[in-house]
């Protein structure tokens, strides 16, 4: 038994450590108290898949550990380091849980201290401390609640108008909402409105059941358009005026989820049920307020825009406001999402005013938006990544629908989205091309399997119907998705494609010593950060025929299909996404990337949390692009 100055000191160490740092003092002191100090010298394995379940759990004090594999794509090859643990990590975690071997030979890489917690005190660690039992079931997702936490906490010092993304909007409701019937005059209408001092009114039918019929809404910013303008009577029923149909939300939906309805539709208010009764009203000033625009105004912005000119405002608010998300620590998905979302309306407007400007009838074309754009997963340095699919009766126009495409390439440019320099734009004829032409040419892709082909399946297969006529771009889909998944030779091709980008190719080399020094070290999020996510998710949802084309609902639909294990699942869309947030992080900081390069990010600036983080991010790479070599076996 360690007396009371050493188990003092254990604890003192520990609670600078995560999950530790989150715990209970007396769990803290628990552990503190149960561990013995083992030694290992260079080369001594601490444990390896041979010596049957692990007795204790190893709190590494001091050193650097790793963990060895066999790549499964490389028979015969030596051991190779997949993981490392660092001063105030533990392993093998998922051993002890499942009470199995560990599948790594974890080996000190130099001098090692250990504290070894027996496999009993874990266990009771387990159940006197809720916070550890998170921290082992899903490390990688409570790493990730403290980040958010600790860049959130430090946003907060400056602002108090961002309300939490997942907080449910039962949070928001106040008072009860105001409601009129759909056969009452404007006038009452407008006098409620005024006695309640309310924005909007809810439009109830009559219902003899238990549930709340929402009819329509009506609100002040309608006043001018639909009743002043048009010198409408007073007398008239608010049934003529009245918004319709309504979007409704429920109770248990969150801040977030309001928010990007809001954006997608372009409204104000949104009517909140609970267990089919209306429950109250939430509107845009409830969820946010920015220092400049708010979220309908851009929407309301490009909705009015005329023209290019008047387009590029509206650009520059979307990227000021993604700024303000990161700087609040809002999760990258979201950012993500309601970038593309915005981006989408703006590109959606300049089609419109290109088609009509040059005579081009939508209803004959879909305009299709590819790569990030297509994934839903832009950042502010995203380029233009576009296609233009032609009804095949229309394929006469394609000379003009080249120059109205070309009109719309240039016009996206102009307001802040760069021309891609690949060319993969619908302005490029290998791009403007009728649904006939645009199947043949995925079949040749599909059949050829060569580097080109493989390179543009990485782009093209994340299509996505943005204007026009959508139906081109299902039908598309429907041909192209049973192909790819019926020519096993293809998947294989896109496996080994797949591979070529990873974590640093450095990684054998101590890159995670020197992470966790002081020598500069540089990783590109993008190619070997996200890029084998994206690359393992497409794969795996052509493979599997899964129609999504963002790589969260990619990873999420193969767990629904059960061709992946719901945790392992979690563990790649928290690991995706922190290197998405670090990638706009970057993108938005005050220092230009290496050679120009907006994804390059020098690790000494991370708090040593998101250091661990990157680790099990590039640690949950590699498990992830293990499975495709075991998938698609050389």
């Amino acid at each position: 038994m360690a007396s009371s100055t050493v188990t003092a000191g254990i604890a003192q160490f520990l609670k600078e450590h995560p999950p530790f740092s989150q715990m209970e003092a007396a769990d803290v002191e628990f552990v503190a108290a149960n561990v013995e100090l083992a030694y290992y010298a260079r080369g001594e394995v601490l444990i390896g898949p041979e010596d049957g379940v692990p007795g204790a759990c190893f709190i590494v004090k001091q050193g650097l550990v790793e963990g060895l594999r066999r790549r499964p794509d490389r028979t015969g090859a030596d051991l190779e380091p997949m993981v490392q643990r660092v001063p105030g990590e533990l392993l093998p975690v998922s051993a002890l849980m499942a009470q199995r071997p560990v599948m790594s030979t974890y080996r000190a890489a130099g001098d090692v201290f250990c504290w070894l917690l027996p496999k009993a005190r874990f266990d009771q660690l387990l159940q006197r401390s809720a916070v550890f039992l998170d921290f082992c079931k899903r490390r990688m997702g409570s790493l990730l609640d403290l980040s958010h936490q600790a860049l959130q906490a430090s946003y907060a010092a400056g602002s108090t108008h961002w309300r939490s993304i997942q907080a449910p909007l039962e949070s928001l409701l106040g008072r009860a909402p105001v409601t009129c019937g759909p056969d009452e005059s404007l006038r009452a209408v407008f006098e409620r409105m005024e006695r309640e001092r309310v924005g909007a009114i809810i439009v109830m039918e009559p219902d003899p059941g238990q549930r709340d019929r929402v009819t329509g809404i009506f609100t002040r910013h309608d006043v001018l358009g639909r009743v002043v303008l048009p010198r409408r009577s007073l007398d008239e029923p608010v049934r003529g005026v009245m918004s319709a149909p309504v979007v409704t939300m429920d109770v248990g939906d969150t801040v977030g989820e309001a928010m990007l309805v809001m954006a997608d539709r372009t409204i104000r208010h949104i009517p909140v049920m609970r267990a089919g009764r209306l429950a109250g009203v939430v509107a845009e000033r409830d969820l946010f307020v920015l220092q400049r625009r708010s979220m309908n105004q851009i929407g309301d912005a490009i909705g009015r825009a005329a023209s290019v000119e008047e387009l590029k405002l509206p650009a520059s608010d979307i990227r000021q406001w993604s700024r303000a998300l990161v700087a609040q620590g809002v999760s990258a998905a979201f950012i993500t999402r309601l970038i593309s979302r915005l981006n989408d309306q703006l590109a959606v407007r300049l089609i419109e005013l290109k088609a009509a400007e040059h005579g081009v009838p939508l209803e004959r074309v879909c305009w299709l938006a590819l790569g990030s754009e297509g994934r839903e997963e832009q950042t502010i340095a995203s380029d233009q990544d576009n296609g233009l699919i032609v009804a095949d009766d229309f394929a006469e126009s394609i000379d003009a629908l080249l120059v109205f495409a070309q009109a719309v390439n240039q016009g996206l440019d102009a307001c802040g989205y760069p021309l891609c320099k690949g060319g993969i734009m619908a302005g490029n004829p290998k791009w403007c091309l009728t649904l006939s032409q645009w199947k043949a040419l995925f079949e040749g892709w599909i059949e050829r399997g060569d580097p080109q082909s493989l390179l543009n399946a990485n782009i093209f297969f994340d299509f996505r119907a943005l204007a026009g006529d959508p139906s081109l771009a299902l039908a598309l889909r429907d041909h192209v998705a049973p192909l790819a998944a019926a020519v096993p030779r293809f998947l294989k091709q896109m496996s080994d494609n797949a591979l070529r980008n990873g974590p640093p190719q450095s990684w054998a080399s101590g890159v995670f010593e020197t992470l966790f020094g002081r020598e500069a070290v540089t990783v590109d999020l993008k190619m070997n950060g996200t890029v084998p996510f994206v690359d393992a998710a497409r794969l795996l949802a052509l493979a599997n025929d899964i129609r999504a084309t963002g790589t969260v609902q990619r990873f999420e639909a193969l767990a629904e299909a059960a061709v992946a294990l719901p945790r392992e699942v979690r563990n790649w869309i928290d690991s995706f996404q922190f290197l998405q947030s670090l990638r706009l992080r970057a993108q938005h900081s005050d220092q230009a990337g290496q050679e120009g390069n907006p994804n390059v990010l020098d690790t000494r600036t991370l708090s040593t949390l998101d250091r661990r983080i990157l680790k099990e991010a590039f640690r949950e790479a590699r498990l992830l692009q293990q499975r495709l070599a075991l998938d698609y076996p050389g």
